[in-house]
Parts: C-alpha cells; structure tokens; sequence
C-alpha cells in the first residue's frame, strides 16, 4: 500500500472560479487525489431497503449513517459560488420503489437532516425487498437531474443499504447494477445484516464497484470513513484520453493517485514535448516524472498498450539539465525538484555534455532506460502529466 502525504488546500479565484491544493513536487512523491469532503463534487443517489426485516431501529440506523456522511462540510445542493457541491437524493425501496427527494429537493444540510429521518423512521407492512426496482429508480433520478443542470461531469455514487438480497430474471438486481455501472456510476453497498444471514455481503458484492462492499457489522467509525473514502474515490478521476496513474495499470479499479498521463504517439524533439505539454488546456501540467520504479513500470505498461508506440520504444520524460543539476520538469513558474532516491540511468549514462541536456528512456532487451540526449534534434514519444479532478482540484468541462 501506497503512503500518500497529506495536501492543503488553498483556492485561487481566475476568471471561472478554480482550486489548486498546495500539494508540491519538491516532497518527491506523485500527488495524491485529494480528500477534503468539505469540497466534495458529486451526484449521489442513496438507495434504502425498508422492508419489514430492516426494522424500525435499522432505518434510523441508516439516517444517522447517511447523514454523517455528508457533514463534514460537504456543500449539499447547487446555490454556491463554488461549483463544488454534491446533490443528494434518496430513494426507499421494498416490493416498489419510491423516489423520497430527487436530486434538486435537498439545498442545505438541514433539508437533508430534516427529511432523511423523516423519510427513514418506518418500515413498509411487506418483506419482499426487491433491490433492482430501487437501482432502477436510481437511474430514473440520474437522468432527469441532468435537465437543466450542467452537471454532466459531475461523477455520480449510488449508496445501497439493503437488510435482504433477492430478484431473479427480470428482478435480477445485477442487471440494474451492470447498467449504472457501465454508465460510469460507481455503487456502494453496505449489508446491514439484521436477519443474521451471512451470505448478505457477498451478494451485495456482486453489485457494488470493486473494493465498496461494505457491512454495518464493523465500528461505526469504520462504516462512516468507509463510505467517505469510496466517495472521495469517485471524486478522483482524469478526464478523456488521459490515464490515471494507479497502484496496477492492468486493474483499472485498484487505487489511484492524484495524477493524470496523457500518451502522445506523434514523435517530437524534447523541446517541443515539453512546450506541448506546457500548453495543454489542463493546468498544472509537464513532461512526465519518474520518481518511482513503480511509475516508471506503469508508464511503460502504457506504451505498451498504446497506439503510436512501437519497438524499440523511445520516449522523452521530464528528467533535464539545468544550470549542471538534473531535474524534473514541472508546469511553468512551479519549482523543479531535484533528482534523488531511484534512478534508471543505462550504463555509461549520463553523457557529460553540454548539449546532452534532455533525457528519454530508450528499450534495451524487455526495459527501457534513461539516456540524455540532445534536446532539439533527438526525436520520441512523450506523456503529459498533470493533476487529476478531485476535491482539490475542480475540472470545468471539456468543451469550455
């Protein structure tokens, strides 16, 4: 597991209002999503069994749950200045399903406290709890919250809290599940296990995303973080045509940083790769870094896998000689931070040389290796690297 270093945030007003956390590359580690729930961005559907077995007390349970979720400042509703704000809905289901607060109803925390545990206090008269009819009526809400809204890249949450696990065929909660999941929702279960059935989790795991199968059967500490953390999660994401850098490439679902790659499959000099990257419309952005072997792995995993790349690979990264000191190539006015701990110099290099300044990795059997090279006539590859969406770091949409 990945130690990530805690950033601040601080908030920059420039033209369309934007936040930058005061995370620095002098620390030399990749940036980390960033986890303010004060600053959380997202529209959340909450999906409630209240069916016979829940029980009165477990839906109260799931109030004083789901409201502490979203207290920690977490701005609910859209009348702010600061476009990062969460829409909540709720949704109660049993033999039917019924849509208690769309996604606009909720402005305030105290219209979510004050209708959430009103909603949440009795339990329908029947114990059939039929999950797929509240995740259809989940999808129902996502779609008619986008009408007059330009939320569309907002990343949406669905939080389940089921007592019971059942539908086959056409009830099949899976299949509700498959659709919000394909659509780019990220769903969260939590079991709360009332009727002592142990195999409640697992099922309920066969819905949720990867790693947010949850059980009320734990500190409720735990349960509250645990929720929190999928939703900062979900909040942590690069926009098309970039990849975000995570503990695996081949597992799309295993835990990310806060940082975004962008391939480019036309060669260019170093130079030009850098400008390029300089001048993308994201901010914050620069030639790649490699301050780990396991950035270093991952970033070749990607040429690999990468159009525009073929044998033997030869790709520029951020790695340049300034003033006789090699350092990282950072976004313009930032600081660059000095080469230190890991290095994947090839042997014989670095080249004392004057015009040498630049640096790419070259393949050599199945690795590639660091080689400088002359920074205007040497050509390759190159990615971009700059600062994921999350709760730091607000994105506007791509076409503005």
């Amino acid at each position: 597991m990945f130690k990530f270093k805690k950033a601040f945030l601080a908030c920059l007003v420039v033209g369309v209002y934007a936040c930058v956390a005061t995370y620095s590359p002098m620390s030399y580690v990749d940036r980390p999503c960033g986890n303010d729930l004060g600053n959380l961005w997202l529209d959340i559907v909450a999906v409630v069994d209240n069916s016979h077995g829940m029980t009165d007390e477990g839906l109260g349970d799931i109030a004083a749950t789901l409201t502490t979720v979203v207290s920690m400042g977490t701005r609910i509703g859209t009348n702010y200045t600061d476009p990062r704000s969460t829409r909540l809905a709720l949704v109660t289901y049993n033999s039917q399903a019924k849509a208690n607060a769309d996604l606009n109803k909720f402005q305030n925390l105290d219209d979510v406290f004050n209708n959430v545990f009103n909603d949440l206090q009795d339990v329908a008269q029947t114990d059939i709890s039929l999950l797929s009819y509240g995740l259809g009526k989940a999808e129902q809400l996502f779609a008619d919250g986008q009408v007059g809204y330009d939320r569309n890249h907002y990343k949406r949450a669905v939080i389940v809290f089921a007592s019971a696990y059942a539908g086959t065929g056409d009830v099949d909660p899976v299949h509700a599940a498959d659709r919000l999941k394909t659509s780019g929702v990220k769903i969260i279960t939590v079991a709360y296990n009332q009727r002592g059935d142990g195999s409640l989790l697992d099922q309920l795991a066969k819905i949720a995303s990867p790693r947010y199968s949850f059980t009320n059967n734990v500190d409720g500490n735990q349960l509250v973080g645990d929720i929190q953390n999928a939703l900062i999660e979900t909040n942590c994401f690069c926009k098309t045509d970039w990849v975000q850098y995570r503990q695996s490439y081949y597992d799309i679902t295993s835990p990310s940083f806060g940082s975004c790659l962008r391939p480019v499959g036309i060669t260019a000099n170093w130079r030009a790769a850098q400008m390029n990257c300089r001048n993308q419309k994201e901010k914050n952005t620069n030639l790649h870094t490699e301050f780990t072997q396991h950035k270093h792995d991952f970033v070749l995993a990607a040429v690999q896998n990468t159009t525009g790349f073929s044998m033997p690979y030869t790709y520029h990264i951020g790695l340049n000689l300034v003033t006789g000191t090699w350092v990282w190539d950072q976004p313009l006015t930032f600081p660059q931070p000095v080469l230190q701990n890991w290095t994947n110099w090839a042997p014989g290099y670095p080249i004392v040389s004057s015009s040498m300044t630049a640096v790419q990795n070259q393949q050599s059997g199945l690795q590639t290796f660091w080689k400088n090279i002359p920074a205007y006539t040497a050509p390759g590859n190159y990615f971009c690297e700059t600062y994921s969406c999350d709760t730091d770091n607000y994105c506007v949409p791509s076409n503005e």
